[in-house]
């Protein structure tokens, strides 16, 4: 087809190609497609029903194709023994494959939104929707407004269950790497430690050290506080390491604090892998536990340092243990057009606790000093 139609097919050359030639009836029944009117010309059934103005990339092709087999007929029956299906089966193709990449890189941007928000540490399932509402907003192509308004009303790629979905891919995507790593590496170390919360449960994290040197979170397990012991808290690292295909016997290292579940000599955890696997297993201190308990110790004779600290523990008490208290300082900072700031709860064995409790009192140092004033 030449004058009246872009699409690129095969021509038979024959000793009559001079002569116009008309439809004959075997065309459309050597393809199903094909339906002629008289008068007018031929039309792809398939093409005509389904190529509407609402569908994704209508202008597009309708000016590749000027339109002909859907709106025009197809009149160039000179070259219409060189037709083949595929010609047309292959111009769909070509829309859809056009279709579906134009969709991979829309949703790439939505996946790009997404994991700004885990990267951050940001609610997702609140956010997502207005971020992507604002990426709409500022993209100066439209590509993804456009995209949007496409995708019909039952989609779901601003949904709740979506941007859940996209975290659980991620995070099965970057475990894949980590593990690619650590099964790699010809030796490993294991940390873990562990804390109970208001659920009566036990939270048991593990992070594994390689030779690159890297430090990568591995999981964190739940644990009964009724079963808090050093055999069930040994057991479930075990249980799962090896459900991550992670070879015991690399195993060099283990570090924890010095709790005797974790540290014990004879019971602990940390005795537990020397003897089910190796005694050259070596155990080494919580290095920043170490420090921490260090500082404490270097700082008890020094009365400034020690009332600094008690004042900071007697302000989050003042604070956060009496709802009213609580409730005021919020109104001050609501009042002051101040951000709402939360206290830290510091803690001799927690080493970062201090830092950020100081910092977080300079933070909203003015509304901590109305409130206190206001019951003093």
């Amino acid at each position: 087809m030449e004058e009246n139609c872009s699409l690129s097919t095969t021509t038979i050359i024959t000793a009559n190609d001079n002569k116009k030639r008309t439809y004959q009836k075997w065309y459309s029944k050597s393809y199903k497609w094909l339906v002629h009117e008289p008068n007018k010309g031929g039309f792809c059934c398939i093409c005509r029903d389904y190529w509407k103005s609402a569908v994704p990339f209508y202008s597009e092709m309708n000016t590749r194709t000027r339109g002909v087999f859907t709106t025009q007929s197809f009149t160039n029956w000179k070259n219409a023994p060189g037709q083949t299906e595929g010609s047309v089966a292959q111009q769909l193709f070509n829309v859809s494959e056009l279709e579906r990449q134009e969709n991979r890189q829309r949703f790439g941007d939505s996946l790009d939104g997404a994991y700004f928000l885990f990267k951050n540490e940001l609610p997702h399932t609140t956010l997502y929707a207005p971020l992507l509402e604002i990426l709409s907003k500022i993209d100066r192509g439209k590509k993804l407004s456009i995209f949007f308004d496409k995708c019909q009303k039952n989609a779901t790629y601003d949904s709740i269950a979506t941007v859940t979905e996209l975290l659980e891919s991620t995070s099965e995507l970057i475990d894949k790497q980590i593990l690619s790593k650590i099964r790699e590496s010809r030796t490993i170390s294991i940390m873990a430690d562990e804390g109970t919360y208001i659920n009566h449960y036990q939270n048991v994290s593990i992070c594994i050290s390689y030779c690159e040197p890297t430090e990568s979170f591995i999981s964190l397990l739940k644990v009964k506080v009724k079963d808090k012991d050093a055999q069930t808290i040994f057991d479930t690292i075990v249980k799962e390491l090896e459900s991550k295909n992670i070879d015991m016997t690399k195993i060099s290292f283990t570090g924890f604090d010095d709790a005797s579940l974790f540290s014990g000599e004879f019971s602990g955890v940390s005795a537990k892998f020397r003897q089910m696997h190796s005694n050259s297993i070596l155990f080494i201190h919580c290095r920043a536990l170490v420090l921490q308990l260090c500082l404490l110790s270097a700082c008890k004779d020094i009365i400034e340092v020690q009332e600094s600290l008690l004042t900071l523990k007697s302000l989050f008490n003042f604070i956060n243990r009496s709802s009213i208290g609580l409730a005021r300082f919020n109104d001050v900072q609501t009042l002051m057009k101040h951000p709402q700031l939360k206290l830290i709860q510091p803690g001799d064995t927690r080493w970062l606790s201090y830092s950020r409790s100081i910092n977080a009192a300079i933070r909203c140092y003015e509304p901590l000093m109305i409130t206190t004033g206001t019951y003093s």
